[in-house]
């Protein structure tokens, strides 16, 4: 073969090459008619759309709220009383009780706590023991006083045994400490119960 022989089947090869490519390229579009039309369809748009994220969001939900009974501090300022509040629901028992703890903590004059008082930290164990890990102001601004001692610890063990039956019993701590009293009154080195009886009044402050 000549070399212009050769020139000329190489050209035709590559132009046989080009029109294969081209067929199959055209074929692959063709294999699913409307393609393009389905895409543009207005029910495939909104179906596309119409999903449990697209048509509920968590803040179009109400939400879910629990109600708690806190022991405050009654008229007389020497006995309990019992007042029923709603909260938001909390996923954890820990989380929970953390928020029932604030509400005592944020009642102004009726709080078995004195001012300034913030929760630290909060534990309960498997057994039913929860530790309270409150600030230092528990003792610098307390007023002290048996009495006023009783309410403070009770206060708080009444809340939790009263909401929380997985919790048994209450210990304090301040700033991550044992402390022996708040006022030189009762001993904080154990847990509480439940307060005596004496102590409460049927309801409201």
């Amino acid at each position: 073969m000549t070399k212009k022989g050769v020139i000329l089947s190489i050209v035709m090869a590559v132009a046989l090459l080009a029109v294969v490519i081209s067929s199959t390229f055209w074929l692959l579009k063709q294999s699913v008619p409307g393609a393009e039309e389905l895409e543009r369809d207005p029910l495939w748009e909104e179906d596309k759309t119409n999903t449990p994220a697209a048509t509920q969001s968590p803040s179009s939900q109400a939400e879910r709220r629990i109600k708690v009974t806190l022991y405050l501090l009654s008229n007389t300022g020497r006995t309990l009383a019992t007042e029923e509040r709603e909260i938001p629901f909390a996923e954890s028992l820990q989380e929970q009780a953390k928020q029932v703890i604030q509400q005592l903590l944020d009642r102004g004059t009726s709080s078995p706590f004195p001012e300034g008082v913030s929760l630290r930290e909060l534990f309960i164990t498997p057994q039913g023991l929860a530790f309270v890990d409150l600030s230092q102001e528990l003792i610098t601004n307390h007023p002290g006083g048996s009495c006023a001692e009783e309410l403070t610890i009770y206060g708080l063990a009444n809340t939790l045994i009263t909401n929380f039956p997985a919790v048994k019993r209450v210990r304090i701590l301040v700033e991550g400490r044992e402390i022996q009293s708040l006022a030189g009154h009762l001993d904080l080195s154990k847990s509480f119960g439940r307060g005596p009886e004496w102590l409460e009044q049927e309801s409201g402050p």
